[in-house]
């Protein structure tokens, strides 16, 4: 399978502390983390990114915001990063202080370190840790604080560009297209009210592989609805099973992205099925696609069937997990009134109704359930498909609250949804 990151910059910030003297003992202002902690950098529903996490670390984060998220992880970043889904940066964080008039120092002691023959680059981001107005006005302050940091190292001689843009943050194109994880460094500052968290990110998400996949398939109907491939790939994860000993069933595959992402994460077999041959065709289309891009695919079985009739296609409790997002309704103009979606919901009520009694025989014993449900929207009232309420009644259990998706002026946002048997 391809890996789309390098090993990334890895610092070790005792050895700055022996040998410049910073943070050498502890403070009423300043201290070292002893056990490294990861940051997260969150994508654009960060609810979603927070859930993905715990479900692949199986543990509580310890401090998380709208922008960032603070875990232990023993996992290297790189492999983190490029299984996750919803995450934009993985970093390690390196100190703490209480004021940010103290950061140059540490800031500066890191950009020796890295001092070489070459070109140094090195830029700064500053995420929100719970205190927006105090992020405001340090973000201000970090703007004099690179200058002045590229002034000084200029000063010992060596050759060295600060990297900016024209937002408060580097954005992982910024940091990709500069190579400030292999050739440079990115500061990343997470603003408190009482503590400031400094470090170094260390994986970036891999813009252009997650574009490619997207845009470049063969097969891709906006009619039929197009399930983002990040998204997939966060379902995936959220069902938290492993990949090497269970089989996936999609049984509404559509153009096959949940199947796509759930090869790359290593699943041996998955299976996929929808009522549509024109939608196996262009699963199968785009796994042979995966195939002439280098990628390594899964065993893949694909089904013409209704979900509702799938049962007579497959044995009883031959899967593992189940992770789809079924029919979500006729395209939406916008114009539709509030009886023309009632009647949506309705008939999509009924076809879920059906269709997830019949899958119910198909999957194992505390098998595991991920779906994307639709709500659909009039304005900013939602109307929901009651999905989580027919899995209630089947018996089987929420493991996460349903968590949205929806992009801004989408007519249909989704619930992801996650169950077990």
């Amino acid at each position: 399978m391809r890996q789309p990151f390098g090993y990334g910059l890895f610092m070790n910030y005792a050895a700055i502390v022996a040998k410049y003297g910073i943070l050498v003992k502890k403070t009423a202002s300043c201290y070292c983390f002893i056990n490294m902690q990861t940051f997260a950098i969150l994508g654009s529903h960060p609810k979603l990114s927070i859930a993905e996490i715990e479900a692949l670390t199986g543990n509580k984060l310890s401090q998380t915001s709208d922008q960032v998220a603070i875990f232990d992880n023993e996992i290297n970043a790189n492999k983190l990063q490029s299984i996750l889904g919803g995450t934009q940066k993985l970093g390690e964080i390196l100190g703490s202080v209480k004021d940010h008039q103290e950061i140059e120092h540490h800031l500066f002691a890191l950009l020796l370190e890295k001092s070489g023959n070459g070109k140094l680059k090195f830029g700064i981001s500053v995420y929100d840790l719970g205190a927006p107005r105090r992020t405001k006005e340090i973000q201000k302050y970090m703007q004099k604080v690179g200058i002045a940091l590229k002034k000084s190292i200029k000063q010992s001689g060596q050759s060295i560009r600060l990297v900016t843009s024209s937002e408060s943050t580097l954005s992982t194109v910024v940091v990709e297209k500069n190579k400030l994880i292999t050739d440079g460094i990115e500061f990343v500052l997470l603003i408190e009210e009482s503590e400031i968290h400094f470090g170094v990110t260390k994986a970036v998400q891999d813009f252009e592989d997650w574009s490619h996949r997207d845009y470049d398939r063969l097969k891709r109907d906006a009619r039929s609805g197009m399930l983002p491939p990040k998204l997939a790939r966060i379902m995936v994860n959220l069902a938290g099973v492993d990949p090497k000993k269970s089989y996936l069933l999609d049984p509404f595959c559509g153009s096959g992205t949940i199947l796509m992402e759930a090869s790359l994460l290593g699943f041996d077999n998955v299976i996929g099925s929808d009522i549509s041959q024109k939608a196996i065709n262009d699963t199968r289309a785009n796994l042979n696609w995966l195939i002439q891009q280098n990628y390594q695919i899964a065993d893949h079985t694909l089904i013409c069937s209704s979900a509702d009739y799938l049962n007579d296609k497959l044995e009883k409790a031959s899967v593992d997990v189940i992770i789809t997002e079924p029919y979500l309704g006729n395209p939406r103009s916008g114009k539709e009134q509030i009886q023309e979606i009632e009647y949506t919901i309705k008939t999509l009520t009924n076809l879920y109704e059906a269709s997830f009694k019949e899958l119910d025989t198909i999957l194992k014993p505390n098998g595991i359930i991920v779906v994307a449900s639709p709500v659909h929207y009039i304005k900013e009232q939602a109307f929901p498909v009651p999905t989580a309420d027919i899995l209630e009644n089947l018996g089987y259990k929420a493991i996460f609250e349903p968590l949205l998706y929806k992009r801004e002026n989408q007519f249909v946002g989704r619930n992801i949804l996650v169950f077990k048997k």
